[in-house]
């Protein structure tokens, strides 16, 4: 390892946009990133780990990358390393993080101008590694170095607690690996945390408040102009739905469900709007139904006291996945943050307010896990 550090500026994605380099984080170097780091190069020279030591890559085709890519080659070996966290992207199996990784990929090139995803690679906490641009092609991570760097990133994780054991052991595996191939330098640069950055952040440190979720607003969708009656605000109930039918797992898909659930209130049921103040897609994204100040339509005697929030599908059997799960409660600590939902409100199922089978047998075993839950 060199004996100095590099000190740079970095243009990076700690979550959905961009942050600058902190100068004083040269100072503050995690001890974690440290032992991780410090002992590569001895345990390369004494041959202890290899690509069969071992860790899985999951390739661009296994997680589903477009079909888009760079044309400016790495130089090899890359003489520095860049690690990042990315706020916001927990996942812990296959199927969350290659859905992550799509949504990354997608908001790379469609909102930052990159040509592709903006790291060589990217480490979930299920241990796997899975492959950015690769070895060969420059990423979009580190304006100034991004041909002369490895940048890896490791899917967020909650606040205040590190990278899982096996993210922190799949990191090291890869970097030797690169080491072992040519291509990083056995002298590489070592990183520095840049602001922002608490992926290595010791366990029971208090979490801070998370951001409200992002909603897709109904121009997004098509949705087409409606009045309903106003909510009594702070709303004193949740209500956990779900629509029955069809369900969707991608954005324009999503939109399109959304629109035909509006159709079918106004035009079917002759309602004011769609029936809810909020959707949810197994996209992971929240969808905004009547909004935070109309009332929904299927609750009975609830509507004027009750947020109305609805999962889009059929969820008897089977739940809702991970990140649609964490969508709607990240949308109910949000309605209590910004005062549309009183703090000692009382959730519910929907069966719990009419006989229905709404929100289903196996939703309805979640939700009962849930904070302020009342049968």
């Amino acid at each position: 390892m060199l004996s100095w550090l590099f000190v740079f500026s970095a243009l990076v994605f700690p979550a959905w946009g961009v942050s600058s380099w902190d100068k004083t984080q040269s100072k503050q170097v995690s001890e974690g990133l440290q032992y991780l780091f410090g002992n590569i190069s001895h345990l390369i020279e004494k041959g202890k780990l290899s690509l069969d030591d071992v860790f899985t890559m999951v390739s661009r085709k296994e997680w589903g990358a477009e079909a888009v890519g760079c044309s400016s080659w790495l130089t090899r070996p890359a003489d520095v390393l860049v690690t990042h966290h990315i706020f916001g992207l927990e996942c812990h199996d296959q199927v969350v993080c290659s859905q992550r990784l799509r949504e990354l990929q997608a908001y790379h090139v469609h909102n930052n101008s990159a040509c592709d995803v903006a790291y060589n690679f990217l480490v979930g906490d299920d241990g796997r590694a899975y492959e950015g641009v690769g070895w060969d092609v420059q990423g979009f991570h580190t304006r100034g170095y991004n041909n002369i760097s490895l940048g890896i990133a490791f899917f967020g994780t909650k606040e205040g607690h590190s990278p899982s054991p096996a993210a922190l052991s799949t990191m090291k595996r890869l970097i030797a690996y690169a080491v072992q191939k040519g291509y990083l330098a056995p002298g590489y640069i070592q990183p520095l945390l840049v602001k922002g950055e608490n992926c290595l952040a010791p366990p029971g440190k208090e979490n801070l408040k998370k951001a409200c979720p992002n909603i897709v607003p109904r121009p997004a969708w098509g949705a087409r102009k409606a009045h309903c009656l106003s909510l009594t605000l702070p709303a004193r109930y949740v209500i956990i739905l779900h629509t029955g039918g069809r369900t969707c797992s991608m954005y324009d898909e999503c939109r399109l469900l959304v629109r035909d659930l509006q159709s079918y209130f106004i035009d079917k049921l002759r309602a004011c709007d769609i029936g809810y103040n909020f959707a949810v897609g197994q996209d992971g994204r929240i969808y905004e139904g009547v909004g935070w100040n109309a009332q929904g339509s299927r609750n009975a005697d609830y509507n004027d006291i009750a947020l109305s929030i609805t999962f889009m599908g059929t969820f008897s059997g089977s739940p809702p996945n991970a990140i649609a799960l964490e969508a709607a409660q990240n949308l109910i600590q949000c309605a209590v943050d910004k005062g549309y939902l009183t703090p000692n409100y009382l959730l519910m199922g929907h069966s719990d307010v009419i006989n229905t089978l709404s929100p289903g047998k196996a939703l309805y075993d979640i939700i009962k896990t849930w904070p302020h839950f009342k049968h």
